[in-house]
């Protein structure tokens, strides 16, 4: 009879694991082998000293990387299963080359995501905002000017598994959509006639919405400076739920004083947004506080903890990040 794996549980104790793993899943995870749970957070140099014996590592938010050190010491390691999206960070390509398994809750992420997207160009297209804080104040509402997402020209900066699901949501809205992404293959987009690749500058002056969708690497940082911004048309909504870094903030904030576009922001420069931070008195602007789809924790869970029993039974993993995609997620 096979010994039960050893599953070393890197998320320290307190609310963030609690949430990740409420009772039901912490009740399902010790069904699946013998359970180490970190009691604080975990060092690189921790993770050295305790990942000797273990099979599977699940990890999350602010885990510690399997570097090459980690992997020195990690004589049964078999399978990372990361609970958030990105593994840029937590795999290394020492992970990859001693043959470790990479599962992460990407795909299940990028669905909530795009719900979110699609609902942030929704409110603003539709003036939601505007109009319940005006029937709250018992203002009049004839003044607020209504758009539709139907029949829109939609483009987007990046693409990624946000913006394929992003894709199959706008699918039915009769939109038009231009998509910016350098890494996309022939016929990825073979399944949405709507959908065109071309080049940044058409996407961003072309476009009713432009919504940002790239990793964020040391080529995307700030490339929409104000330069790319000012091609903009008149009345764009700027949608991002990327990462802040992409846009240049000062550029930002120019177009959005000037009252020339609007934006939906869930991603900030400096999290949590300051108190005092000119974009909370901003009229056209939609802000979230980074929930796009990191709220919404036990799903992704749950998506770890099934590759991790697939892999456990010699089944196919549903969720696995090969190497290429890691080289390119974000950092």
């Amino acid at each position: 009879m096979e010994p039960d794996p050893t599953i070393l549980v890197t998320i320290p104790e307190g609310a963030l694991r609690e949430s990740f793993f409420p009772p039901e899943l912490r009740e399902r995870l010790e069904g699946i082998g013998e359970i180490e749970w970190a009691s604080e957070e975990l060092t690189e140099v921790d993770l050295r000293e305790r990942v000797e014996g273990v099979d599977v590592c699940v990890t999350g938010w602010g885990s510690p990387q399997v570097t090459s050190e980690v992997v020195e010491r990690a004589d049964s390691l078999e399978l990372i299963a990361h609970t958030g999206g990105s593994v840029a960070t937590i795999a290394s390509p020492a992970a990859y080359d001693a043959g470790i398994r990479v599962v992460s809750a990407n795909d299940p992420i990028a669905e909530f995501v795009a719900e979110h997207v699609l609902g942030t160009m929704l409110a603003a297209r539709r003036r939601l905002p505007e109009f319940d804080r005006a029937m709250k104040e018992g203002k009049g509402t004839d003044s607020i000017p209504v758009e539709s997402l139907i029949g829109a020209e939609i483009g987007l900066v990046g693409l990624g598994s946000i913006g394929r699901h992003l894709l199959a949501h706008l699918r039915s809205f009769d939109v038009s959509v231009t998509i910016y992404e350098p890494y996309l293959a022939e016929d990825a987009l073979a399944e949405y006639g709507f959908a065109e690749r071309t080049d940044l500058e058409t996407v961003l002056s072309g476009s009713d919405v432009v919504s940002i969708h790239a990793s964020r690497t040391p080529e995307t940082v700030g490339m929409l400076d104000s330069e790319r911004l000012a091609t903009l048309d008149d009345d764009t909504l700027l949608v991002n739920t990327a990462r802040a870094e992409l846009v240049v903030e000062e550029a930002l904030l120019a177009e959005l004083r000037s009252g020339r576009i609007s934006a939906a922001l869930d991603v900030f420069h400096e999290e949590p947004l300051p108190a005092d931070h000119e974009l909370r008195g901003m009229e056209n602007v939609l802000l979230t506080p980074h929930v796009g789809g990191s709220w919404i924790r036990p799903p992704l869970t749950e998506a770890v903890l099934d590759d991790a029993e697939n892999y456990l039974a010699g089944d196919p993993l549903a969720h696995e990040i090969p190497r290429e995609q890691w080289e390119l997620m974000t950092r």
